[in-house]
C-alpha cells in the first residue's frame, strides 16, 4: 500500500506527551518528519494560517478553540489541507461533527500503525476514512462526498424517535410491558423496536444496547 511520506506534517494536541509519542511512530514506521505542532485549536488555525501544510493530525478536546472548530476554519481557508482527527472520543456525535466541519478521516487515539497506513492512503486518495472502530456501522464505500454525507446522515439518523423513546426506557432497566404501557404501544411492538436497535448497530444483546446509547449520547 503505497503512501506519500514525504509530506508538510502538522500534530494539534494539547497533550506534549502524546506529540511527542506520535512524532516518534511516525518516524519509525513511516519515515515522517513532523514540521510543526499546536497545543490548542488556536495555535493549530494560526500556524496553518502562516504555512502551507499537506495533512493536520487533529485532536478534537484542546482549549481556547476545540478540534472540530479548528478544522472547520482550517478547511475553509486552506481546502487542500487534508485533516485527520485523532481522538479519545468514539460517539457517533463526535463523527457527525467532524465530517461536517470538513474533516477527511476519524481515528482513535488507541489505533495502531497498519491502521495510520490505511488512514493515509484512504485520505490522499480523495476518501474519507473512520477507525475500524466504527467499521460495522458505515458502508463499506468511502468515496469523496457522498461519503461524508452518508456518515451524516447516518449518525444523526441511525435510531429513529420512537426507537430513541424505547431505548430511553430500556435503558432505565423497564421491561417490555411497562415500556408498552408507558408508550401506549403493544409489547410486541416494544420488542420489535428493541430488535430493529440491536439489528441494525449489530449488537448482540440488550446489556451492548444500553451501553453503546450511554456512549453515544442517545438517552
Amino acid at each position: 500500500m503505497d503512501i506519500n511520506t514525504n509530506l508538510k506534517l502538522l500534530i494539534a494536541d494539547d497533550h506534549l506527551l502524546f506529540i511527542n509519542g506520535l512524532r516518534l511512530i511516525l518516524k519509525e514506521h513511516f519515515n515522517m518528519e513532523v514540521s510543526d505542532f499546536a497545543l490548542n485549536g488556536m495555535e493549530a488555525i494560526d500556524k496553518c494560517r502562516r504555512e502551507e501544510f499537506d495533512l493536520v493530525l487533529m485532536d478534537v478536546n484542546m482549549p481556547i478553540i476545540d478540534g472540530i472548530a479548528a478544522t472547520r476554519e482550517i478547511k475553509l481557508h486552506h481546502p487542500n489541507t487534508k485533516v485527520l482527527i485523532v481522538s479519545m472520543l468514539s460517539g457517533l456525535d463526535a463523527v457527525s461533527d467532524a465530517m461536517k466541519a470538513g474533516a477527511d478521516g476519524f481515528l482513535i487515539k488507541n489505533a495502531d500503525a497498519s491502521e495510520f497506513t490505511k488512514a493515509f492512503h484512504a485520505i490522499q486518495n480523495g476518501q474519507i476514512y473512520l477507525s475500524d472502530y466504527f467499521s460495522n456501522l458505515f458502508s463499506e464505500d468511502t468515496s469523496g462526498k457522498t461519503a461524508r454525507k452518508d456518515y451524516i446522515r447516518f449518525t444523526e439518523n441511525i435510531i429513529t424517535a420512537r426507537e430513541k423513546s424505547v431505548l430511553k426506557l430500556i435503558s432505565e432497566g423497564l421491561t417490555n410491558p411497562e415500556i408498552a404501557a408507558i408508550l401506549h404501544l403493544s409489547v410486541a411492538t416494544v420488542n420489535t423496536h428493541r430488535n430493529n436497535m440491536l439489528a441494525k448497530l449489530e449488537l448482540p444483546n440488550t446489556a451492548a444496547l444500553v451501553r453503546f446509547a450511554l456512549d453515544n449520547k442517545l438517552v
